[in-house]
């Protein structure tokens, strides 16, 4: 196992740093942090780590957010520190794991995170940030996990009712049933795997159907001549645009498509090791309702075309 580089803080870190640090030791928000400290808590969080600080009965946020801007980096060090000590947690991983996840979140923009040596937390370096433009300009989901897990779709889906070519219609047709069979099996990875390279061969599969539709779509990807690709280039980001485009899947079908389609992207071991993807039950759910609320649209569409 590799031991990680120590590193130390040398000068002072990001005024926006410090406003997250005083979040994570206030524990408001109980999604990201760990430990919720009232008053006493927060005086006691201090004198663990031997700073003389003793709340003054004032708003705990920029109490906290005062201290950590006065304290010597050597000082600042010990409370993040403190923060993702696997003592404070009893040893418990879930808690632990939280606190990591989010303190690496929060130094990340410092180019630092949080590494262990033997049970001793330290500060190392951070994983290199990387920002995709094009992601970054995609519209927020228009509605929440909870709302759209709401809606009802059959799981009875027959590829036949999107009245697509009949030879492509029965290799769909027995992954949806191998969908079918590795769900109720519990096999998140397998099942998201197979779930988003499926929609792609259907969504393929109805851009044949109407091939002029698509490749006269705003969206449809061209190659450096400025000419439409053939519908078998197509990624999957590109087909789920350009079906949006046709009206043939609504807006929030979309969006939650394509995250089906970043969930699909980790068939790649290294992405999903480096991002530390590990889907439950619940992903699972999402992405067959997405899977489900498409094909039940498609089914529509195919109906008035």
């Amino acid at each position: 196992m590799t031991v990680p580089r120590e590193l130390h803080i040398g000068s002072a870190l990001d005024s926006a740093t410090l406003d997250s640090l005083a979040d994570f030791i206030c524990g408001d928000d109980g999604e990201r942090f760990p430990t919720y400290r009232s008053s006493s808590y927060l005086t006691r969080f201090f004198s663990d780590i031997n700073i003389d600080a003793v709340h003054d009965g004032s708003t705990r946020k920029w109490w906290v957010l005062d201290i950590l801007k006065r304290l010597p980096p050597a000082e600042l060090e010990r409370a993040i520190l403190r923060l993702v000590d696997p003592r404070i947690y009893g040893g418990k991983k879930d808690p632990l794991g939280m606190a990591v996840r989010s303190m690496n979140e929060i130094l990340a923009m410092d180019n630092l995170g949080i590494g262990f040596i033997q049970n001793r937390p330290v500060l190392t370096d951070g994983a290199p940030i990387t920002f995709d433009v094009e992601d970054l300009k995609k519209e927020p989901l228009v509605a929440d996990a909870e709302a759209f897990l709401e809606q009802q779709f059959s799981d009875d889906i027959r590829i036949d009712d999107l009245k697509v070519d009949t030879v492509i219609s029965g290799f769909l047709q027995s992954r949806i049933n191998e969908v079918q069979a590795i769900r109720r099996d519990k096999a998140p990875l397998a099942t998201i795997f197979l779930l988003g390279s499926t929609l792609e061969g259907i969504l393929i599969a109805v851009a044949c159907n109407d091939i002029k539709r698509f490749m006269m779509a705003p969206a449809a990807p061209k190659d450096k001549s400025q000419s439409v690709l053939k519908i078998q280039d197509w990624t999957l980001n590109s087909l789920i645009d350009v079906a949006h485009q046709t009206g043939m899947l609504s807006l929030d079908v979309k969006k939650f498509s394509h995250v089906l389609r970043d969930f699909r992207n980790y068939i790649h071991p290294y992405r999903q090791m480096s991002e530390a993807f590990s889907p439950d039950q619940d992903t699972v759910d999402i992405c067959w309702q997405v899977f489900k609320a498409a094909v039940s649209q498609l089914k529509e569409s195919s109906k008035n075309p």
